[in-house]
């Protein structure tokens, strides 16, 4: 029997991700229309089921293991490495996918091939829109990054598209991680993700360098993905704050130039006064304990000199 190219690799990075990858490979396998398949499931170093649930129930899929948790980044480089298909569908173990949604990126893809990355659109469990392609990171965002309660979240401030922008089809700069339909010529142009960032920017900085190797990315409204978001990183919220300081200044240091990322440890010093002074008052007041106080200020001394 002769090999069949896959149309599309789908790539999953788990990580004790045992609650929700069944609901993932499910929505793949069930909502799969006319094209060519391959799921990949690259797992790095789950100390709960998540090995074991594929392996049971996915005897048809590629799983990847045994090589301890490498991180976001170099667990997606295993994947590609591995993918047979023409085109690579990077999805976290937290989602699931629509009715046709390979079909239609694929079909995009083929009739587009300098976009090199397409975004879907992406949805929270409940249905609402959930941001998934954003402006690059500047200064005004390191800023309200620290004075949040500045401006909203979503705001276009923080390098968010207005949500009617979410309606149409249009050109974007960088994709959330969770769901990044890639063509195989990019990767193999450009390369993967850059395996230095331990979490977060891993995919910020990938766009970036797909930018400047003069590839499109796009937005398309027409799939639809439901995520349901930081499942394996919201465990400890101090340690993730120094991971993305630590990446944040990694991409302005790599990407935007010496004068921004030394404006961007300005900002920095300036914001840790301004965390510190509402952390001690936090303590005064009885909302935070002397034990978490310490917890927060060690954070905040390697935030600084990330």
């Amino acid at each position: 029997m002769s090999f069949k190219e896959p149309d599309v690799s789908v790539i999953i990075v788990t990580y004790n991700s045992a609650q929700v990858v069944a609901a993932c490979v499910d929505s793949i396998i069930n909502n799969n229309h006319d094209v060519e398949v391959e799921i990949l499931i690259v797992d790095n170093g789950s100390t709960d089921d998540t090995c074991e649930i594929i392996t049971r129930n996915y005897p048809d899929i590629t799983l990847i293991s045994g090589h301890g948790n490498l991180g976001f980044a170099a667990g997606n480089n295993i994947g590609f490495q591995a993918a047979q298909g023409r085109h690579f569908l990077v999805l976290n173990p937290d989602t699931e996918i629509s009715s046709g949604a390979l079909k239609t990126l694929t079909d995009y893809a083929d009739i587009h091939p300098k976009v090199g990355m397409i975004a879907p659109h992406v949805i929270n469990p409940d249905g609402t829109l959930q941001h998934s392609t954003f402006r690059f990171p500047d200064l005004s965002q390191a800023f309200f990054g620290f004075f949040e309660k500045l401006v909203p979240i979503d705001s276009t401030f923080n390098g968010r598209y207005r949500p009617e922008e979410y309606e149409k089809e249009r050109g974007v700069e960088h994709i959330l991680g969770a769901a990044i339909f890639v063509q195989r010529t990019l990767w193999e142009q450009i390369g993967g993700m850059d395996e230095n960032y331990q979490l977060y920017f891993e995919e910020t900085d990938w766009c970036y360098r797909a930018h400047e190797q003069q590839w499109d990315l796009h937005y398309i409204p027409s799939v639809t993905i439901m995520h349901r978001g930081a499942h394996s990183t919201i465990a400890n919220p101090e340690r993730n704050s120094v991971l993305f300081a630590q990446s944040q200044s990694r991409f302005y240091k790599s990407n935007l130039g010496i004068f921004s990322y030394l404006m961007l440890k300005l900002i920095t010093m300036i914001g840790i006064e301004y965390w510190t002074l509402r952390t001690m008052l936090a303590v005064l007041r009885g909302k935070v304990t002397p034990a978490e106080c310490i917890v927060r200020l060690d954070s905040y001394r390697k935030i600084l000199w990330a």
